[in-house]
């Protein structure tokens, strides 16, 4: 396995002045198709939790997920860790980080380590505040206070590529039917495998095989798993179940390598191939 790349340099802005400009900046680079995140931290919590919910938000995530957890404690930073991942999300910008605790700085470092983001810092303040810097002490940082310098560091290196499609408009209804959920439970299908094996076809004695998604609905469906499921792993295994109609007797035997729409790291086009192409190839999968 090759060496990880090394981490980039934090980068700490000093708002000297508290200006607006900065502000208004930072918040119109945040676009998360795109893989920049502004981050604006909610007044009135310390909470390593909060920020962790408001990163959430910045997502476009539900901040509460759902479930019992021990403790009462939920994984929101791991939620949070796995979404920016899978977005991909290469850019993190934080304003009011002058208020951040150092137990808060310690995590987004943290979240920078396990997902090599570049991590902008904006301090609306003309020094460096003792709980950042303390957090930083083992860190690389660099500190700026030119605005044109800060600037790139919100939006990032430009790359010449097409400009991301427009999101797609929300649902006019809350609820979306998807006869495909029917059989996430299949009495037709295979006992499953407890060691590695390849499952027999599910011979269709019951019901007949499930009906591929539509071109509109496929785009329904993802829009509503981004913007509706909280927790990673509950809108993996919706997707899968969604695009390749197999109950989940057959998802529980499935390897990556199984299937193009399994794929973790693949390009946003990539990814709705891939979805394309398991929902037309529903009823071999099944």
């Amino acid at each position: 396995m090759p060496p990880a790349p090394p981490l980039p340099s934090v980068i700490v802005v000093l708002d000297r002045h508290d200006d607006t400009l900065h502000t208004h900046t930072a918040l119109a680079a945040h676009h998360p198709l795109s893989g920049r995140i502004t981050l604006h931290p909610g007044p009135g919590t310390t909470s390593v939790a909060g920020l962790a919910h408001d990163l959430l938000v910045a997502l476009g995530k539900p901040p509460l997920l759902p479930g019992r957890f021990p403790g009462g404690r939920q994984p929101a930073w791991e939620a949070a860790t796995a979404w920016m991942t899978a977005l991909p999300v290469t850019r993190l910008t934080v304003l009011r980080a002058h208020r951040l605790t150092a137990r808060r700085t310690m995590r987004l470092l943290q979240l920078q380590a396990r997902t090599g983001i570049h991590l902008t810092l904006v301090c609306h303040r003309p020094h460096l505040p003792a709980a950042v810097h303390q957090a930083l002490r083992t860190t690389d940082y660099i500190v700026t206070a030119d605005f044109e310098a800060a600037r790139r560091h919100y939006y990032g290196t430009p790359v010449a590529e097409p400009p991301p499609a427009d999101e797609p408009a929300a649902p006019a209804s809350r609820w979306l039917t998807l006869p495909v959920l029917d059989r996430i439970v299949s009495y037709d299908s295979p006992r499953p495998c407890t060691d590695p094996c390849t499952p027999p076809p599910i011979a269709w004695r019951h019901r007949p095989p499930p009906v591929p998604l539509t071109a509109p609905t496929a785009q329904r469906v993802a829009q509503r798993l981004h913007t509706a499921t909280a927790h990673p792993r509950l809108a993996a295994a919706l997707a899968a179940a969604l695009f390749t109609g197999a109950s989940l007797q057959q998802l529980a035997t499935a390897r990556p390598r199984d299937n193009p729409a399994f794929s973790r790291h693949t390009s946003s086009t990539g990814r709705q191939a891939s979805a394309t192409t398991a929902g037309s190839r529903s009823s071999s999968i099944s």
